[in-house]
């Protein structure tokens, strides 16, 4: 299980940083005059990270759901907060899903979601209160990894009502939990073998898949610390994949420079005739001498 937590003193950040941005990027919430009392959602993602909400690029991208499919759940958390000047009553909010929103990304990264399907998802509530004189509250939300199918994109879209009549930011008044479908994403075996040392192979453990558009994807490595590569394809919509490429996650590239590790040889990848057994091989050299690796991913 897989839990995100949003702590109070990171809404407190929130609100601070969700009402600058408004200001700053929102003209129908800006009127003449002065700024109003706005209702806005974030986000704290992975590492603890905090985003607004919304369809701007890298706040879209963090509401991606980078789950593992071997997890039985996973469970966000987030926020609906007030930004502006101060409200004189409690005030009430309701959660409140917008299905015709599915496709709102569309320009923005040319996926087509559809929505995700009730068993896929479950709010712990939908309902709070924020008392007078506070700013926020916290919800939370269940994903179901099993019963989702990683090779499609689906979308999750929600906002917030209140019964005070306060504006909901049109720019960051709006979460879309989503997953990026992707042909080949999910569970694999993975095999590594390692040369010299007498050609060791390793005990096979599980890998994700886990896709960061709908061709391309991350697994980690055997080597080292782990660190992960990127493995891209061309997908023409009826099943045929092809031209597929392997390359170290330049991330991981750099750790390893780091730890004086060089990539000597660039990964080479073989892929099977029904996308199944995936197998990288590259070399490389450190402090203990040179390493010809090979992964082998096979899928569950």
């Amino acid at each position: 299980m897989k839990t995100n937590i949003l702590i109070k003193a990171l809404c407190v950040l929130a609100c601070g940083f969700g009402l600058t941005s408004c200001l700053e990027g929102d003209q129908m919430n800006t009127p003449p005059g002065g700024s109003p009392t706005l209702v806005e959602m974030s986000y704290v993602g992975a590492g603890g990270t905090l985003f607004n909400s919304g369809l701007e690029g890298r706040f879209f991208a963090a509401q991606a759901l980078l789950m593992s499919p071997a997890d039985a759940t996973d469970t966000v958390t987030f926020a609906v907060t007030i930004q502006g000047p101060a409200v004189s009553q409690d005030v009430t909010i309701n959660l409140q899903l917008e299905p015709e929103r599915a496709l709102d990304n569309l320009a923005g990264d040319h996926v087509e979601y559809t929505m995700m399907k009730a068993n896929q998802y479950k709010f712990l509530s939908t309902s709070a209160v924020i008392p007078q004189g506070e700013t926020f509250a916290e919800f939370q939300v269940v994903f179901y990894p099993p019963n989702i199918d990683f090779t499609e994109s689906t979308i999750l879209p929600v906002t917030a009502t209140n019964d005070a009549g306060l504006t909901t930011s049109s720019n960051y008044g709006r979460l879309y939990f989503h997953v990026i479908g992707n042909a080949i994403a999910g569970l694999y075996n993975q095999q590594f073998i390692r040369v010299p040392d007498g050609g060791t192979s390793f005990p096979s453990k599980t890998a994700v898949f886990s896709p960061k558009d709908p061709t391309t994807i991350s697994v980690t490595t055997g080597y080292y610390d782990g660190g992960p590569l990127l493995i891209t394809f061309d997908d023409d919509g009826a099943g045929n994949l092809t031209n597929f490429k392997a390359v170290v996650d330049p991330v991981a590239v750099g750790v390893w420079k780091a730890a004086s590790i060089e990539v000597t040889l660039d990964p080479t990848i073989e892929v099977n005739s029904d996308y199944t057994v995936f197998k990288v091989h590259y070399q490389v050299v450190g402090p203990s001498g040179g390493r010809d690796c090979t992964d082998i991913y096979t899928k569950k």
